[in-house]
């Protein structure tokens, strides 16, 4: 093989025809640039979150429990500690006593000294100041000065006691933006605590206990050595690097989308590559016939479009780093509300790497198809338009081919998954999906084909002839589209899933004034207070607190022991709260057994629990269950299950008992009334707030607003996000058919010399590329939604629903784009003269 004659007229070649060729870099500029801005950016946050183990806690070790935990129970923790600092957060009002306003919020009594790594970032800085002075002050999460109505110097009230707004938290311990705007933190000096009144007997607290240790103590070995303790007092653990980890599964959601993204990008660019370069080659063939006639050998010829092909690549890979990797300079900005850490936005060498690899491995993989044409070429087509056949020896190399793409897709898929079932059902999706584009559009042409187009205007009978004569466009086009469109939905369906979780939240007719912590004395008054407004009260829920001890007689340690049985370790660790009724409400459904409504704790007690806890817990129907009620057991089983809606915004629980058990058991009561007025709220908030301090009053229209606000900066990133794979569909699009339009300008001048007027060439182009648009999109609208289906249930393990209205914009956009491309093409070439079509 003469090498330098191929590498010259390869490259001669390549600058005449780089505006032919040049628009399928695009397709492969987009989905590298992806995948390195999703790969630098993943980097990034799991080397932030190794880098900032210590700050995300604030401390070495942290003790959890839901009682106060004794100088004898922390002394073992304490005794080889630098210091220890107590906080004690829970839910409480804040009000203003100007605005008559109030909002939930997370009240933390904290001791001096914590954080002992990072910092609580507050402004202004004489905040800080003053509360190591301690002085009677408040630091507030920006989000509540908003909503009350008030700023920093003015006063707001807790329980018994007004605190002065000393300054605004702008970066807290361990919490997203997101989180503070759910529930926004209040910080005030833990001395302040007992005058505030709120924590009484009942009361739900979380006590926390953080410790510094000196770096040669190991403070793993402690807790280690105090398993008993910790196990038998029902204390939660937290350190450094087991709380880096939670986070990091939280990141791992974000991350999974963002690998969908990748997969989608990349996969939309292989299809435009492979169809950018088969029309191109076609174009090229007599091209080759020439060359041939000249001397040169087949595989000659294959190598000086081969080496285009892999140079494009090159250039494509390049140019998708560079912009994958400026991309990700936003990224940090973009996912800033989500996570915990400070996320840095440095550049990865090794991404850009895998990316241009990559780039030329595709256009190697899903250009070798096309490129087999030149082989088959022969010296004769100079003369004569002739059908080429795929040669015998060529059937081994198409073989070979099939299998490395199959193997390359499913080795990307493994590689973003990190699962080989996932990736080879992903790969086998992908398969189904293009046999049955395939098989649609083989009907489409034997259909249209069988049908009688005589009685049709020229136009019409033209345009639809085009959907199945020689060197038609129906199978490239259908399948990349119709693929793309199958991507695109899949995304656009999991992006409306997971921002739509809460879309029946707070409907019309809920209650939206919530009572919490309401003592039993406190009940009685509390009801006439309401019914003095004439208010009916929707909802009164006694809750008792209680632990699990064991299960089907088996205590924690050796139900835990038993991997066959798979329970979770929460199951024994959490706190419960449960409520007593005799009958089921409206939003429970009953799944498995029979409700009891009544029993006594002097027999097995039959209760129900909800169908998500079971599922997820290990727990079975019909398994035995002892809790602990303040000392008291009391043995039940689980008889009943029931399909809860935890959207209906009022006290839902996962434990429900039968009436005559609880009755005398330590409780507090959650009311909850509907009230539309929002001056009837306000003045019942405040009546409230002064009879009943520790009564926390939870306005849920400005939950759901808090909410909506969440919703809202989410969806902006998922709509970002899908953005870049709609953006790279239109731009694989736009290569197939740009390229496609130098197969029509023969055409179209043949049909200028025949009489044709430039009307008619654009009506014959509609309905080609409508057809071709409307019948691939609408396949890949229906298998998108299926492939969404399975992503929801078996990837992300949430409800699936079909996100109508975005399928229909995206169908809709892709089917006038396609029109638009095609009209628009036809009128540009069909201005070239049937003389100038002639000559050539």
């Amino acid at each position: 093989m003469r090498l330098t004659f191929v590498i010259n007229n390869s490259l001669r070649d390549l600058r005449q025809s780089i505006h032919k060729i040049g628009p399928f870099i695009f397709s492969i500029v987009a989905g590298i640039g992806s995948l390195v801005a999703m790969m630098t950016f993943s980097e990034n946050v799991n080397k932030d979150l190794e880098s900032q183990t210590k700050e995300l806690l604030g401390a070495d070790l942290e003790l959890r429990a839901n009682h106060i935990l004794e100088d004898s129970l922390l002394s073992p923790f304490a005794s080889k500690s630098e210091q220890m600092v107590k906080q004690y957060n829970f839910a409480s009002i804040a009000f203003n006593p100007e605005t008559k306003l109030n909002r939930m919020v997370d009240l933390r009594a904290l001791e001096l000294g914590f954080p002992f790594y990072g910092k609580l970032e507050v402004s202004p800085k004489k905040a800080w100041t003053d509360w190591e002075k301690r002085e009677k002050i408040v630091l507030v999460d920006s989000m509540v000065l908003l909503q009350l109505q008030t700023k920093v110097g003015d006063s707001l009230q807790f329980g018994k006691t007004k605190f002065k707004v000393a300054g605004i938290i702008k970066k807290g311990v361990g919490q997203s933006a997101i989180m503070a705007a759910t529930v926004p933190i209040v910080y005030f000096p833990f001395q302040y605590l007992s005058q505030t009144g709120l924590v009484q007997k009942g009361s739900r607290v979380n006590y926390r206990y953080y410790f510094k240790y000196g770096d040669d103590i190991d403070f793993n070995a402690i807790v280690e050595t105090e398993d008993k303790l910790i196990e038998e007092n029902a204390i939660r653990i937290a350190t450094a690097e087991n709380n880096t980890a939670r986070v990091g599964r939280f990141f791992n959601d974000i991350d999974s989308f963002l690998k969908l993204v990748t997969f989608v990008s990349l996969l939309l660019g292989c299809i435009g590559v492979s169809s950018g370069i088969y029309i191109y080659i076609k174009g090229k063939l007599q091209s080759v016939a020439i060359l041939r006639c000249l001397g040169a050998t087949s595989r000659e010829a294959f190598m000086i479009y081969s080496i285009q092909i892999r140079l494009l690549g090159l250039i494509g890979g390049i140019l998708g780093a560079i912009i994958g990797s400026l991309a990700q300079l936003y990224f940090p900005v973009l996912f800033s509300d989500l996570l915990m850490v400070n996320v840095s936005n440095d550049f990865s060498l090794e991404a850009c790497f895998y990316g241009i690899i990559l780039s030329v491995i595709i256009s190697i993989l899903f250009g070798w198809y096309p490129l087999l044409q030149v082989l088959n070429v022969s010296p004769i087509y100079v003369l004569r338009n002739v059908e080429l056949s795929i040669q015998k020896n060529s059937r081994w190399k198409q073989v070979l081919l099939v299998v490395s793409i199959g193997l390359f897709v499913y080795g990307f898929a493994y590689w973003q998954m990190q699962d080989y079932i996932k990736a080879l059902v992903f790969l086998m999706s992908i398969l189904v999906v293009l046999f049955i584009l395939f098989l649609i559009n083989t009907v489409l042409i034997r259909l249209l084909k069988s049908y009688d187009l005589s009685d049709f205007s020229f136009s019409l009978k033209y345009g639809i002839s085009q959907l199945f004569r020689p060197n038609n466009q129906t199978y490239i086009l259908g399948i990349t589209i119709g693929l793309g469109v199958f991507l695109i939905i899949c995304m656009v369906s999991v992006r409306a899933i997971l921002i739509d979780k809460v879309e029946n939240v707070g409907k019309e007719g809920d209650a939206n004034l919530v009572f919490y912590d309401v003592q039993k004395t406190q009940v009685e008054p509390l009801y006439e207070l309401i019914e003095k407004e004439n208010i009916k009260v929707d909802q009164d829920a006694p809750v008792v607190t209680m632990s699990l001890t064991t299960l089907n007689n088996e205590d924690k340690k050796t139900a835990l022991a038993d991997s066959t049985k798979k329970i979770k370790r929460w199951v024994f660790d959490r706190e419960y709260r449960v409520t007593y009724r005799s009958e089921l409400k409206d939003n429970e459904q009953t799944v498995e057994g029979t409700w009891v409504g009544s029993s006594s704790f002097n027999t097995v007690v039959p209760i129900s629990i909800s169908e998500n806890f079971l599922k997820s817990s290990g727990i079975n129907f019909g398994d035995t269950l002892v809790f602990d009620v303040q000392g008291f057991p009391i043995t039940t089983t689980v008889s009943h299950v029931r399909a809860v809606d935890f959207a209906k915004m009022e006290a839902n629980f996962v434990v429900l008992f039968p009436s005559g058990v609880l009755e005398n058991a330590p409780a507090f009561h959650v009311l909850a009334i509907g009230v539309k007025d929002k001056k009837k709220i306000a003045k019942i908030q405040s009546d409230v707030l002064e009879k009943f301090p520790n009564v926390s009053t939870i306005d849920l229209g400005l939950v759901f607003s808090s909410l909506n606000d969440i919703l809202d900066r989410v969806a902006f990133v998922f709509q970002w996000l899908g953005g870049i794979c709609i953006l790279t569909g239109f731009l694989v699009l736009w290569s197939s058919m740009s390229i496609g339009k130098y197969q029509r300008k023969n055409e179209a001048g043949i049909l200028r010399t025949f009489g044709a007027k430039r009307k008619h060439l654009v009506r014959i182009s509609f309905v080609e590329y409508f057809a071709i648009g409307t019948v691939s999109t609408f396949t890949g609208l229906l298998l998108g939604w299926i492939g969404s289906w399975l992503l929801a249930y078996f990837v992300f393990d949430m409800p699936f629903f079909i996100a109508l209205s975005d399928s229909m914009i995206v169908s809709v956009l892709i089917i006038s784009m396609t029109v638009a491309i095609g009209v628009i093409y036809m009128r540009s070439i069909s201005k070239v003269s049937a003389l100038q079509v002639l000559k050539n």
